[in-house]
């Protein structure tokens, strides 16, 4: 029987977790089974259907995601993604990812985004890793602020407290980060709905907020021979600016009854380990991919960003879904221009590795040695890789 593709209905609802629970090893009770209504947009769920069952998902959440140096452009981010274990291995997964794709570009979206459940997926459709996630630790005992600072402006508030302050300051801080994603309100009622279950056993959502910036965090009590060993984990993070930032830092330094504060939503790029008396005390225990970009529209995800030089180069993007494409981008700090064009290509590379690139977390350079990318132009590849480069390291803030 033949695998049709389109998208779900309301009431298919039920069948879409029951699916995705299947496959990620996950039991949707009543309050899992509303958490995924808030998250998703039930008229943007792609599926693949045999005969009556539904058999794979791929949907989909509009988003914007800055650029570097520039306004936000369009993309959209999939989420639930997943094809039934007795229907792996005959493409269904191929036929979701491409009509995807395709739409994408026939809308004008600039690039498809996800987190990837595992790293050896997405490749083979595009995709390329543009950012990445750390584990922070930080042993709150060794961490002392080397230049103490007032931070009077820092406010203790509860959810309720915070939720109409928190969505303004986060929009001015995820414009300056290249790859900060936009939130709307149903992204916001499902971060701040904060259900025992995303808990696990540690507090309520508190939040640590400045007029510029903001930290979100649970605590978890623990003590060991009779010391307190508790933890705060950081959930989401938010220092707009360099005052933001030591303000915030010098009252989280300051829990009580905390042995480590922890977190994946600390960029790579973060500097408190330079504010502090011992940098040793923040420990980087690993570094996982984080984001995915896969580009649709290249004109708009190259010309609509900034680049740290002046630069005039052609890059032929090879596309096994949309068609290989030549591309002339011209530019500088100033802004961009990216157009096809049937002029000579000075670097060759594949859409995936375009992806990786584009936010400027990635050099050139690196793809050029792995064999990824193409220039026999040393000089060019040392332009391009200070033309590309980001003024800080791409960072979504946003999971999805």
């Amino acid at each position: 029987m033949s695998i049709e593709i389109r998208y779900a209905t309301e009431d298919e609802y039920p069948a879409l977790a029951e699916l995705d629970g299947a496959s990620f090893g996950i039991s949707y009770d009543e309050d899992a089974l509303e958490l995924g209504r808030v998250e998703l947009h039930l008229d943007r769920v792609l599926v693949a259907v045999d005969g009556a069952r539904i058999v794979g998902i791929s949907a989909e959440l509009p988003f914007d995601m800055a650029l570097p140096g520039a306004e936000p452009v369009d993309v959209t981010g999939l989420t639930w993604v997943s094809v039934d274990v007795t229907h792996r291995r005959r493409g269904v997964l191929r036929s979701l990812m491409e009509k995807q794709v395709r739409d994408a570009a026939g809308s004008g979206i600039a690039a498809l985004i996800l987190y990837a459940s595992e790293g050896g997926i997405y490749g083979r459709y595009g995709y390329g890793n543009a950012t990445v996630f750390p584990r922070t630790i930080v042993t709150r005992r060794r961490a002392q602020l080397a230049e103490p600072v007032d931070a009077s402006a820092v406010r203790r508030l509860t959810t309720d407290e915070a939720r109409d302050q928190l969505p303004a300051i986060h929009e001015r801080w995820r414009r300056t980060s290249p790859g900060g994603l936009s939130r709307d309100e149903k992204r916001w009622e499902l971060i701040l709905r904060d259900p025992d279950s995303a808990r696990r056993g540690a507090s309520a959502l508190q939040h640590l907020v400045h007029p510029d910036g903001y930290v979100s965090y649970r605590m978890k009590s623990s003590w060991e021979h009779g010391e307190p060993n508790g933890e705060c984990e950081i959930v989401d993070y938010v220092p707009g600016t360099p005052a933001a930032h030591a303000a915030l830092w010098q009252v989280l330094l300051g829990l009580d009854l905390v042995a480590t504060i922890n977190s994946y939503r600390v960029p790579i790029d973060d500097p408190l380990a330079f504010r502090l008396t011992d940098p040793r005390a923040v420990d980087i225990r690993h570094v996982a991919d984080g984001m995915w970009v896969r580009p649709t529209y290249v004109a708009a995800l190259l010309g609509g960003r900034r680049y740290g030089q002046e630069i005039d180069c052609v890059l032929e993007v090879r596309d096994p879904v949309l068609g290989d494409g030549r591309y002339r981008v011209t530019g500088g700090p100033d802004g961009a221009k990216c157009s096809r064009t049937d002029d000579p290509a000075d670097v060759v590379l594949g859409v995936a590795e375009l992806g990786s690139l584009s936010l400027g977390g990635v050099r050139l350079r690196r793809l050029v040695r792995a064999g990824r990318a193409g220039c026999p132009d040393a000089a060019l590849v040392h332009r391009l890789d200070l033309a590309f480069l980001a003024d800080r390291e791409p960072f979504a803030g946003t999971q999805f």
